[in-house]
């Protein structure tokens, strides 16, 4: 297979992250577009990333409220 997938010539910025194949989309996630950019998710949310065809991002730094809290 030879195919170059159009993600191994994008670059992308330190704010995002790509999500885990388990991890759930939701609005304000950024999927890869055809121009070899990123744009705003703004389906709807529910599914696991590895459900898309495209590679979703997230951006880095933001946390459930209460994550990582200890009791």
């Amino acid at each position: 297979m030879n195919e170059t997938s159009s993600s191994a010539t994008l670059t992308v910025p330190e704010r995002l992250r790509p999500l885990k194949w388990n991890e759930l989309v939701r609005p304000g996630d950024f999927v890869e577009n055809d121009r070899q950019g990123f744009e705003l998710w703004e389906g709807p949310g529910g599914f696991r990333a590895d459900a898309f065809v495209k590679q979703i991002y997230r951006p880095r730094g933001r946390r459930p409220a209460g994550a990582g809290k200890s009791l």
